[in-house]
């Protein structure tokens, strides 16, 4: 009986010194599209300056026109046939079919601001900024709060890591 006693004491004593860790919490993460958009104008029917432009516009932007979706939107038949060709030429560089679109502009009022319109929107991981832990605090700042916004932020399509992220 005296073992029992002692077996619990024991026991009460330990668990009585254990520290109290909180519970740790995800990180809070907002997923915000960012738009990169170049409006052609195509003058005079030369389109060898538009197809320069798109060109540039294009090597410089390469690993975004690469891994995201590129819409290339036409306001006139000279912008229509602009989009017809780059968009060959863009499957010829081996880009996926499924991650191109051409498509006419939405009738609204008669104004054209643009021949052509070349978009690509890019989905950002946006972390909260981490607390700097301090001594004694242990337990009571959020745990891994750098190295899931770095997770976060490394991503390339953070969109498809959500709920229905196509």
């Amino acid at each position: 009986m005296r073992q029992i006693i002692t077996a619990i004491i024991f026991v009460a004593l330990l668990s009585g010194c254990a520290e109290h860790i909180a519970e740790r919490k995800g990180a809070e993460i907002q997923i915000v599209p960012v738009a990169y958009t170049l409006g052609i104008s195509i003058k005079n029917g030369k389109q060898d300056k538009a197809r320069e432009q798109l060109d540039k516009y294009t090597k410089s932007h390469w690993d975004k026109v690469t891994t995201q979706m590129v819409n290339l939107t036409w306001y006139t038949p000279a912008g229509k046939k602009l989009a017809d060709s780059y968009y060959r030429y863009l499957l010829g560089q081996g880009l996926d079919e499924n991650k191109l679109a051409v498509k006419e502009a939405v009738a609204g009022a008669d104004e054209k601001p643009f021949d052509m319109k070349f978009e690509t929107i890019v989905n950002r991981a946006v972390v909260e900024v981490c607390a700097y832990e301090k001594v004694g605090n242990f337990g009571r700042n959020q745990e891994g709060c750098y190295s899931d916004g770095a997770r976060w932020q490394s991503m390339v399509n953070p969109e498809k890591m959500l709920r229905d992220g196509k």
